[in-house]
């Protein structure tokens, strides 16, 4: 909030189980305008990605692999 002109912002992540196209995180940010929330809520999920061990286990016909989450710059 001290970096973008913002109101407010709240995030979850899931964990446990999820099926193919569930939303693992949910993002709001309230602002007066916008652009600001948009490149608020880009640098909290580009944030939480580089910051946070993220593991995700994938499963596939053969079996199951644990991947780890690629960093991404901010």
């Amino acid at each position: 909030m001290k970096k973008y002109p913002v109101l407010g912002v709240a995030m979850q992540h899931r964990t446990g189980m999820l099926e193919i196209g569930d939303s693992s995180v949910t993002i709001a940010v309230s602002s007066a305008h916008r652009a600001e929330a948009f490149e608020a809520c880009r640098y909290v999920i580009d944030t939480l990605k580089v910051t946070l061990p993220i593991w995700k286990k994938e499963y596939f016909e053969e079996g199951s692999d644990w991947v780890e989450g690629t960093p991404v710059k901010v």
